[in-house]
């Protein structure tokens, strides 16, 4: 498999790089469902995704938007400090991403 790496600048100081298409998304870090995860963003994510993927995975089927709704609302408090934007609507490819520990 030839991967071709293409990059770029986007407003003036951010640098993207772009893989070709992106693996399966898988926490970096995997530890019991209690434990925080943190996982990398690939390109045409957005936090609701995230959220909604790692619920799925955490419970074994597909999350309702009920269930991803308060879950999506603390990753975007976990992460909005850290954020390279500021902003949890705008976050990049190969930005660190911070899942909380799912509860109940």
């Amino acid at each position: 498999m030839t991967v071709t790496t293409v990059m770029g600048f986007l407003f003036g100081n951010v640098a993207w790089a772009d893989r070709g298409p992106a693996p399966a998304r898988l926490p970096v870090a995997i530890a019991g469902d209690d434990a925080d995860h943190t996982v990398i963003v690939a390109k045409g994510d957005h936090l609701w995704k995230i959220s909604g993927h790692h619920l799925n995975h955490v419970l074994g089927r597909q999350a309702t938007n009920v269930e991803i709704s308060p879950y999506w609302r603390r990753v975007i408090e976990t992460n909005r400090r850290n954020l390279i934007s500021g902003d949890p609507d705008l976050i990049y490819p190969g930005e660190a991403v911070t899942l909380p520990a799912v509860s109940g």
